[in-house]
C-alpha cells in the first residue's frame, strides 16, 4: 500500500508523525519531490490565483502523486491542537480544497481530523476509521498512533538539542535527503559567530525552494537561530507572558514565541521575518513582532516571497540589511513618528466619549443603544474615501480590508473627541478577534491615547459571562441597567427592521416600473428608524414604508432573475466598500435582478447569540449542503459560502456572487472551493475581491456583463418569463 505525502504545509512540521503513523500502518510512504522552478512552472493547476503561494504548491505537488500512482493521499484535516488556538484557515480546509480541485474520490483522500478543542473523540475516531480503511485491527491504530506522537515529540526534543533545524532533522531521524550546496552561496561573505540572527517564518516558507535557502544564505556571515532549536517549553513559557499568546493560530504561536524569548533574553542581535504573500496570519504578527523588537532595540527585517520573488532581488536585500545592522537605527522598525494628518489626542477626560466603528445600517441601532442619556458618544461616521484613507496609513500591507475601513472610523471617532474605543473580540478562525489589539497597536503607536474596551461574546455563559458584564459595567453605571436594557432592545428592533425593510426594498426594486422609487422610499425608512425614539413609531415607520412600497406601480408579469450575494460578512454588507453592489444590481437597465442576502449581521446575531429556532435550522441546512466540499468550519463566513452556493439551485437562484475582501483566508478557501461546485451544479459563479482599489465604474462593467449572462442562459432554457425593462 503506496501513500503520498505531499511535501507543503503541515508537512515541515509534522512529518515525523505522518511517516511513522503511516508506516506502523504497514504503509509504504512516498513523499512528494522537493519544490522547483518547474514545481513554479506548473502553479496554474491550483483552479484560482488567490491563495497564498504555499497552498498554490500543494497543487502540482499532489499532482506528481497522483501520477506515480500512490493507492492514497494523506493530509489530515488541522482544526486545533490544543484548547486554545486554532490553525490557520488553509490548513482546516486545504484538504477539501485538494479534494474539489482534483475531483478526487472521497476515499482517496486520507484526511483524519486533528481538532483536538471542540472535537477529541471525532479526532481520534477520524484516524482509527482510516485505520481500519488501510487493514488494521484498532489494537494496531491505537498502538501506531500513540507511537507515532511520541517520535513527533523526541524529534522536535532533539532538533532543539542539536540546534537542527526541520530539513537537517528529516534527514537525520527520517532518512530524507536535503539539498547541500557545495560552493558557497557568497564566496566574499565573512563569518561572524558573534553576531546572532534571528530567522522567523513557517517552516514550508523558509525550507521550499520559494525562500532560495535564506537559512544557508546567513550562515555563511552569522549564527542563525531558528524556531525549531527551542524546546516546546520554552515556547510555551514566552507565549505564557503575553495576554495573546494561548490565541494565536497554532504555528504563529511558535513564530511569536520563538522571537519573544530571544528577544527578552537578548540572544539575538537581529531578526528576519519572511512570509507569503497575501498571508494572513503574517499580517497578525507583523504588527506584533515589530512592537516586541522595537521595545528591545532589535533590527527587524520583513521580506514577503511568492513565485515571482527572484534570487538575485531577495539577497540584495539580505545583504543591504547586513551591511547596515551596525547603524541599528536606520533599520529600526517604526519611529514613532506620527502619521501626516495625525492630531494626538490630549489626556482622558473625567467623563468617557465613546466613539465605535460603523457597518452597513448598523449606526442608527448602536447610537440606540449608547446614547439615551448613558453615555456620550461621537459618530458612528459613515465610510468615506477619507476614512480609507485614514485606515491606509496605519494598517499593515497584508491585513484585510475591513481593518482598514474601521481603523479609519477609529481615527475619525478619536480625532471627533472620543478618549474610548469599542470594538468586538473573541479569537477564532479568522483574523477579526485579532482586530482591537492590532488597532489599539497601531493607533498607539501613531500618537493617539485612548482605551480600548473589547467586548466579546457573553457565550458561553460559564466562561464569558463575567467578563463580558464587567466590560458592559466599565462604561454604563450600574443604575442605568434598566434604561440600558430597553435602549439595547430598541436597538436591536431597529437593526432587524431594517434587515426586513432592506430584503422588501430588493423586491421592491426589482419590479417597479419607474425606476428608483423603491430607493427613495427605503431612504426615508432609514431616516424615520434612525430618529425613532419609541418602539411604537419605530413600528410605525415600517408599516408606512411597507405601504408605500405596495403602493408603487409593479410590472405585473416581472419575473426577476433572482442572484445570491454570499461571501464575507463586512463586504457583503458595508455599501461603501461592495459599491453598493446591491442597488447597481436592483437598478440595472435592461435586466431585472431582484437580489438576496442571506448572510447579515442580524442572522447571524439570531443564530449564534439568540440562538433562534429558526435560524438554527437554516443554518443546519446550510452547513449539510455544504458539508460534502467543505466539512469543517474554516472561520467566517466561508463554509456558509459554500452552503448556499451548494442550495442556490434547488432554491431558484439563478446565479452567485461571491464578494470578499483581498487577503480573506476563509473566503480563499471558500472560493477555491466553489469554483469545482458551481461549475458542476452550472451555477453561474461572479467573484469579486474588494479593497482599497476597487472601483464603481469597474464593478459595474462586470455586473452588466453577468447579468446578460443570466438572461441568455434563462432564454436557452425556455425558464422563467424575459423580464426587460
Amino acid at each position: 500500500m503506496i501513500v503520498g505525502i505531499p511535501q507543503v504545509l503541515s508537512s515541515f512540521y509534522y512529518l515525523p508523525f505522518y511517516k511513522s503513523f503511516l508506516e506502523g500502518l504497514g504503509c509504504r510512504v512516498l513523499p512528494s519531490s522537493p519544490t522547483t522552478a518547474r514545481t513554479l512552472q506548473q502553479l496554474s493547476i491550483c483552479p484560482t490565483d488567490e491563495p497564498c503561494i504555499s497552498v498554490k504548491l500543494a497543487f502540482p505537488h499532489t499532482r506528481e502523486l497522483l501520477d506515480r500512482g500512490v493507492d492514497y493521499l494523506f493530509l489530515p484535516t488541522l482544526v486545533s491542537k490544543d484548547q486554545h488556538s486554532y490553525y490557520c484557515p488553509k490548513h482546516i480546509g486545504l484538504p477539501a480544497m485538494l479534494r474539489s480541485g482534483f475531483d478526487l474520490p472521497a476515499e482517496k483522500l486520507l484526511s483524519p481530523l486533528i481538532n483536538w478543542r471542540e472535537a477529541r473523540r471525532a479526532s481520534v475516531a477520524s484516524f482509527m476509521e482510516m485505520g481500519r480503511r488501510l487493514g488494521q485491527s484498532e489494537n494496531e491504530i491505537r498502538k501506531s498512533l500513540r507511537s507515532a506522537w511520541r517520535f513527533q515529540n523526541r524529534w522536535s526534543a532533539l532538533c532543539a538539542g542539536e540546534k537542527l533545524t526541520a530539513p537537517e532533522g528529516f534527514e537525520r531521524y527520517l532518512g530524507m535527503s536535503r539539498f547541500k550546496r557545495r560552493r558557497p552561496y557568497n564566496p566574499a561573505a565573512r563569518l561572524n559567530r558573534s553576531r546572532r540572527i534571528g530567522v522567523l517564518g513557517h517552516n514550508y516558507v523558509l525550507y521550499d525552494y520559494i525562500a532560495h535557502n535564506i537559512v544557508e544564505r546567513l550562515r555563511e556571515h552569522a549564527a542563525v537561530l531558528v524556531a525549531e532549536m527551542l524546546p516546546a517549553r520554552a515556547i510555551r513559557e514566552s507565549l505564557g507572558e503575553t495576554a495573546y499568546g494561548r490565541s494565536l493560530w497554532s504555528f504563529e504561536q511558535t513564530i511569536v514565541g520563538s522571537a519573544l524569548y530571544w528577544l527578552r533574553r537578548r540572544m539575538v542581535d537581529s531578526l528576519i521575518f519572511l512570509g507569503p504573500f497575501e498571508c494572513g496570519p503574517e499580517a497578525v504578527m507583523e504588527l506584533l513582532l515589530e512592537k516586541e523588537a522595537e521595545k528591545a532595540g532589535i533590527p527587524l527585517l520583513i521580506l514577503t516571497v511568492d513565485e515571482q520573488t527572484g534570487e538575485a532581488g531577495l539577497v540584495t536585500r539580505l545583504e543591504a540589511f547586513l551591511d547596515t545592522l551596525s547603524e541599528q537605527s536606520a533599520v529600526r522598525p517604526g519611529s514613532g513618528k506620527t502619521p501626516a494628518g495625525t492630531r494626538l489626542i490630549p489626556p482622558h477626560q473625567e467623563s468617557r466619549v465613546l466613539g465605535f466603528p460603523n457597518m452597513g445600517h448598523l449606526g442608527a441601532a448602536l447610537s440606540t443603544i449608547l446614547n439615551d442619556g448613558l453615555v456620550r458618544t461621537v459618530g458612528p461616521f459613515p465610510v468615506t474615501r477619507q476614512t480609507v484613507a485614514l485606515g491606509e496609513e496605519l494598517a499593515p500591507e497584508f491585513i484585510c480590508y475591513p481593518f482598514t475601513v474601521t481603523i479609519g472610523q477609529m481615527r475619525q471617532s478619536l480625532e471627533a473627541g472620543a478618549n474610548t474605543i469599542i470594538m468586538v473580540g473573541g479569537k477564532g478562525r479568522c483574523r477579526l478577534g485579532w482586530y482591537a489589539e492590532l488597532q489599539e497597536l497601531a493607533l498607539k503607536r501613531a500618537g493617539y491615547r485612548f482605551e480600548m474596551l473589547t467586548i466579546d461574546s457573553p457565550f458561553p455563559l460559564r466562561e464569558n459571562y463575567g467578563p463580558f458584564i464587567r466590560t458592559l459595567q466599565s462604561f454604563f453605571e450600574p443604575s442605568l441597567r434598566g434604561r440600558l436594557i430597553r435602549s439595547a432592545l430598541l436597538g436591536f428592533y431597529k437593526a432587524l427592521l431594517t434587515e426586513r425593510a432592506e430584503a422588501l426594498f430588493f423586491k421592491l426594486q426589482a419590479r417597479e416600473k419607474q425606476r428608483g422609487g423603491a430607493y427613495g422610499l427605503f431612504q426615508k425608512f432609514l431616516k424615520r428608524s434612525a430618529a425613532a425614539a419609541s418602539f411604537g413609531s419605530l413600528r410605525k415607520g415600517y408599516r408606512d414604508f411597507a405601504d408605500d412600497g405596495a403602493a408603487l406601480r409593479l410590472e405585473q408579469r416581472c419575473a426577476p432573475l433572482r442572484v445570491r450575494l454570499i461571501g464575507e460578512i463586512y463586504a457583503v454588507f458595508e455599501e461603501y466598500v461592495n459599491q453598493e453592489i446591491a442597488r447597481t444590481l436592483g437598478s440595472l437597465g435592461d435586466i431585472r435582478i431582484e437580489v438576496e442576502r442571506e448572510i447579515t449581521v442580524m442572522n447571524w446575531f439570531c443564530h449564534n447569540i439568540l440562538k433562534s429556532p429558526a435560524q438554527l435550522l437554516r443554518h443546519s441546512r446550510i452547513s449539510t449542503a455544504a458539508k460534502p466540499y467543505l466539512e469543517q468550519s474554516v472561520g467566517g463566513h466561508g463554509r456558509d459560502s459554500v452552503g448556499l452556493a451548494a442550495l442556490a439551485p434547488r432554491e431558484g437562484v439563478e446565479g452567485v456572487i461571491h464578494l470578499w475582501p483581498f487577503t480573506c483566508m476563509p473566503e480563499i478557501v471558500a472560493q477555491s472551493i466553489l469554483a469545482g461546485l458551481t461549475e458542476k451544479l452550472s451555477l453561474p459563479l461572479l467573484t469579486v475581491i474588494v479593497n482599497e482599489q476597487t472601483g464603481r465604474a469597474g464593478l459595474k462593467t462586470r455586473l452588466e456583463s453577468f447579468a446578460h449572462i443570466l438572461q441568455e442562459r434563462r432564454e436557452a432554457g425556455g425558464g422563467g418569463i424575459e423580464c426587460i425593462s
